[in-house]
């Protein structure tokens, strides 16, 4: 049975906040919310906006949506146009986004940019350093060795295929599952309530309106319980799922609108990367040699909650 949660949930709905960050010149502003081993930084940039990071001791994500921003990403002597609908691996080191289309973008950083972390809004809620999670240990070095690395997503999805398709990456430090863009609505008979024994999960929705179901479950003191919650959150957003919590998620309202989830991970799920064909990377970040025969523990399903065993 899962224990009890270490602590709530953060959700950051960004048109709620002020940025944390603004450019000097005005053409980029970022919000920054963070879990206990990652941070997300949300950007609204305009042509000419310059994100540079000066000395990153880890691997980090760039996410485009589409329709949305076109950049060049420098780092050492490599230049990569990245266009939207993509995911882009930027390694350690100095590196430049300079925006050439305004729009949205998302930077994913682990626990190692700890000028990000110090910025977010709710800092404050891992004060304690979050000591129920599994430690952020750095898979092998890349084949090849660290380099940009430029995903256009499209090519993975099938055209033909199911509502959900989820398209899974990772480096040596994150992992993103980047859902195809929905246009009708999840099924409410078809729900997968779970939880994670020690790591959180992050919801990064930039389109539609969701809920994210949340049950904290019980332990000794009846003044600690927590009620459900099953609130819509606007976006874009991010929910920040604490270890331990139960949590499913669904986009609401009509057929049509499109709808997106990105779910962010740090370190990397050892049970998807154990999962044959599902890292869709990884050919370019193969997995620690013992992680297919002893997969981390992830937790459980509602129904095991329900019936242990």
């Amino acid at each position: 049975m899962s224990q009890p949660a270490c602590r709530l949930a953060t959700r950051s709905v960004f048109s709620q906040q002020e940025p944390q960050l603004t450019s000097p010149d005005g053409l980029a502003r970022s919000w920054i919310t963070r879990g206990g081993n990652f941070a997300i930084c949300y950007s609204e940039v305009e042509p000419g906006a310059v994100l540079a990071r000066e000395n990153d001791a880890e691997e980090y994500m760039l996410i485009i949506p589409p329709n949305s921003a076109a950049v060049t990403v420098e780092a050492g002597s490599e230049v990569v146009m990245v266009r939207p609908d993509s995911l882009t691996i930027i390694p350690p080191g100095q590196s430049r986004i300079r925006v050439s289309t305004g729009g949205r973008l998302v930077r994913v950083f682990s626990k190692a940019a700890t000028d990000i972390l110090d910025l977010a809004v709710n800092s404050d809620v891992y004060a304690d350093g979050a000591p129920e999670l599994a430690p952020p240990t750095l898979g092998p070095e890349p084949k090849g060795g660290y380099k940009i690395r430029y995903y256009p997503l499209a090519q993975y999805l099938d055209p033909d295929g199911d509502r959900i398709q989820p398209r899974c990456f990772q480096s040596t430090n994150l992992m993103v599952n980047l859902f195809r863009h929905f246009h009708t609505r999840r099924d409410t008979k078809g729900l997968s309530p779970h939880w994670h024994d020690d790591f959180e999960q992050g919801s990064l929705c930039l389109d539609g309106n969701w809920i994210h179901h949340l049950r904290y479950t019980w332990g000794a003191d009846l003044g600690e319980w927590v009620p459900d919650d099953h609130s819509v959150t606007p976006t874009p957003s991010i929910m920040v799922i604490p270890a331990r919590v139960i949590h499913t998620s669904r986009d609401v309202g009509e057929d049509g609108p499109e709808s997106s989830l990105y779910d962010i991970f740090c370190p990397p799920r050892a049970d998807f990367a154990a999962k044959p064909g599902f890292v869709l990377n990884a050919d370019d970040y193969p997995p620690p040699a013992d992680i297919a025969a002893q997969p981390a523990k992830t937790g459980g399903t509602l129904l095991n909650w329900q019936k242990p065993g």
